[in-house]
């Protein structure tokens, strides 16, 4: 509680009114009794000087009962207790009517009512005065957090100091700066589905296009059972395209959206590998590509079997499609206390420096790339894998020379 600064400010100032209150009532209290004693001194002596002019002998005794305490004797307090009765006063007489107190009293009330109404009242201008002072800065939060709900995230909210509304508006803060990350990465996504779409619509065009001008062509009687058959596959080849664009794309939304659980599991990438080669004999075959792949027996590295060897046959399909017929794409793997590291380097066209960052971009094609049927996914759908595993990736080329990937995957 003494953390939060409006109400050790408050308490502050409620100690120093009730400390300045209790010294006001102890001045009053001792005005009250120096009065008393100046008037009890001179009704007393007034008393005494009559009684000892008439009886000098009992001086001494008046004297002794004036300045010591009542005496035990119980007979000249009862004669002194019937004297006063009969000018009619009383142990239950009011105040208001001994003499000698009335007006003292009269004046200490009026004393204590004047510091009691004076106290209120500073208690109540300190009170109205924190309280604006907190529902000042409330205003100011809750204009804050309207200017940034109408997207003003322009707006600084300064409270450096301790206490609640210092939590408040850092919380305020950290609420502005989420809410203008999310706005950000709202946009962005909104871009980039914008920009997704069109290139969707792009990639389709093309085979759609086609797919219809055979159908148009095959629609015509004249043609020979070669040239329809030949049509047909051509329209297969089109939607086989299509087919792998549009799973492709669902595979890496599927990733980006966290709508796919990898099962990392400690498992032999060696085989891993081997079975994507295992794949892709065809196409090694037709290329004469030659295979440089030194396999050890075994290094186990956490991952997820399926989806590794579906990056790693999109890698080696590129290297493969870009290497130069009858050239060799090496595969080497290094294995360390702190990380095993999958290199797969090809010996084909390369990538020019300008375009090296953007070969991971969705739907983007090198210039000049020799393979104009690519979608253009398959890279970024490998990125996407590989960073669902936690590992790290970096590309290397030169053109016209070598094109070099480097995985590495964290063992901690």
């Amino acid at each position: 509680m003494m953390k939060n600064t409006e109400l050790k400010r408050y308490m502050t100032i409620l100690a120093v009114l009730l400390s300045l209150f209790t010294i006001y009532q102890f001045i009053a209290h001792q005005l009250l009794y120096d009065a008393l004693k100046h008037d009890s001194i001179a009704t007393w002596g007034e008393i005494t000087a009559r009684l000892v002019e008439q009886n000098p002998e009992n001086e001494a005794e008046i004297m002794k009962v004036l300045t010591s305490h009542a005496s035990n004797s119980s007979v000249y307090q009862e004669k002194g207790r019937e004297l006063f009765r009969q000018y009619g006063l009383y142990e239950d007489l009011e105040s208001e009517l001994f003499p000698l107190l009335n007006k003292h009293i009269s004046s200490h009330n009026q004393w204590m009512y004047w510091g009691l109404i004076c106290f209120g009242l500073m208690l109540l201008g300190a009170s109205y005065m924190q309280y604006k002072m907190v529902f000042h800065k409330i205003r100011q939060l809750t204009s804050s957090a309207k200017k940034i709900i109408d997207g003003d995230y322009s707006v600084v909210i300064n409270e450096n100091k301790e206490g609640d509304l210092a939590k408040l508006a850092a919380s305020f803060r950290s609420m502005k700066n989420i809410i203008r990350k999310s706005m950000q990465d709202l946009l962005e996504e909104k871009e980039f589905l914008a920009q997704m779409l069109q290139d969707i619509s792009h990639q389709l065009k093309t085979p759609l296009s086609t797919i219809s001008i055979y159908n148009e062509m095959l629609l015509n009687a004249e043609l020979s059972r070669q040239q329809q058959v030949q049509l047909l596959q051509n329209n297969e080849v089109q939607i086989s395209r299509m087919n792998v664009l549009i799973q492709n794309l669902l595979k890496v939304a599927k990733i980006d959206a966290n709508a796919i659980s990898f099962d990392r599991e400690p498992a032999n990438l060696v085989e891993t590998i081997d079975e994507v080669l295992d794949r892709l004999t065809s196409m090694i075959s037709d290329k004469h590509i030659a295979i440089d792949w030194d396999a050890p027996k075994e290094i186990v590295v956490a991952h997820d079997k399926l989806w590794m060897q579906e990056a790693l046959l999109n890698l080696l399909k590129n290297a493969i499609e870009h290497s130069k017929p009858s050239s060799t794409i090496m595969i080497q793997v290094k294995d360390t206390p702190i990380y095993t590291e999958l290199v797969i380097q090809d010996f084909g066209e390369g990538i020019a420096p300008e375009e090296l960052s953007h070969i991971f971009d969705r739907f983007y094609k090198a210039t000049g790339s020799k393979k104009q049927d690519s979608t253009g996914i398959g890279l970024a759908l490998v990125k996407a894998i590989i960073e669902a595993h936690h590992a790290l990736m970096k590309v290397e080329s030169e053109k016209d020379s070598f094109t070099r990937f480097t995985i590495t995957f964290m063992k901690f």
